[in-house]
Order: C-alpha cells, then structure tokens, then sequence
C-alpha cells in the first residue's frame, strides 16, 4: 500500500517571538508550498484517496488545501486526535495496513509524531531520519503484514521552487 507522509507547511508563527501563538495557521509561503505540493501530486498522479490529519490548525489547513487541489470529498479527511504534536503515527499506520480497503492513504502530521513512527515500525527506534521539512511529502510503500516501510518518493519545498524549512 501506499503511504503521503506529509509535514504540515510553514506556519505564521506571527511578529513577536516572545508570544508565537498556541495553535499557528500556515504563513502565505506555507499555503503557497502545499499547493505547489498538490500541483506536483496531480502532475505524478501521486493522490492519496483519504487523510489521516493532526487536530492541529497548520496540518488542518495543510489538508484541507490538499484535498481542495486534489478534488476530493470533505469526507476524505479525518481529523485524528491521537496524532497530536507529540504522538507517533505508528498505530495509526499499522490500523491502515490491516484495512484492505485502503490503498493510498495521506498523513499530515508533525516531524516528531512521523519519526518516531517510522523508526519503530522498522523496529529501529534508535536510528536517524532524515528530518522532514515542513511542507515535504514522503510517498512511501508499506508493507500490510507488519508496518514495515520504504520510501519510494521525497519531495521537499525547494524541489518546487520554494525555501526548505526544518
């Protein structure tokens, strides 16, 4: 099966760094690298048929864009509160995997709830990730049997002409 690992994109973190908000929406430059994101996914017919995506505003809004730009249902994206920013992804893959129905799934998350689940669903918990920046998109080819995964595709801001951010 298929896996869109996707970061959520650069978020408006406002002009005080003393008092960032709780919660950020995307900065124009992250609505402009998602939707770069989704051009690309429709270019290398790259399109996942549902979302698994954080509560968080700045995975909402990343989601939602992509929905938007694929053509696909508002009920093609459930919100998932068990993916907050400190959570790992890994069960959440491995529920994927033991539903057949599912071919091509989409994550938006957060760096730290995407690698901490891919390092143990390839029973490394120690080794290092590259670290995903925001707004990238990993395609990546799961196994259903045990979770176990292999990147096939990255794409990063900068390979569509934005800025990566980490």
């Amino acid at each position: 099966m298929k896996l869109y690992v996707v970061r959520h994109s650069l978020p408006d973190y406002g002009d005080d760094p003393e008092n960032p908000p709780e919660d950020p929406a995307l900065a124009p430059d992250g609505r402009e690298y998602v939707t770069a994101l989704a051009q690309w996914m429709l270019d290398t017919e790259e399109i996942p048929n549902s979302f698994l995506v954080s509560p968080k505003l700045r995975c909402q809004e990343t989601a939602e864009i992509l929905r938007d730009a694929l053509g696909l249902p508002e009920a093609a994206v459930q919100t998932k509160a068990s993916m907050d920013s400190d959570m790992s992804i890994r069960k959440m893959v491995l529920k994927v995997c033991g539903d057949k129905a599912l071919t091509r799934v989409a994550i938006v998350a957060h760096h730290e709830s995407i690698e901490h689940g891919l390092r143990v669903l390839n029973l490394e918990p120690w080794a290092h990730l590259d670290m995903f920046a925001m707004g990238e998109l990993r395609v990546i080819k799961v196994a259903r049997k045990d979770g176990t995964w292999k990147t096939h595709s990255r794409v990063l801001p900068s390979d569509l002409g934005g800025r990566d951010h980490y």
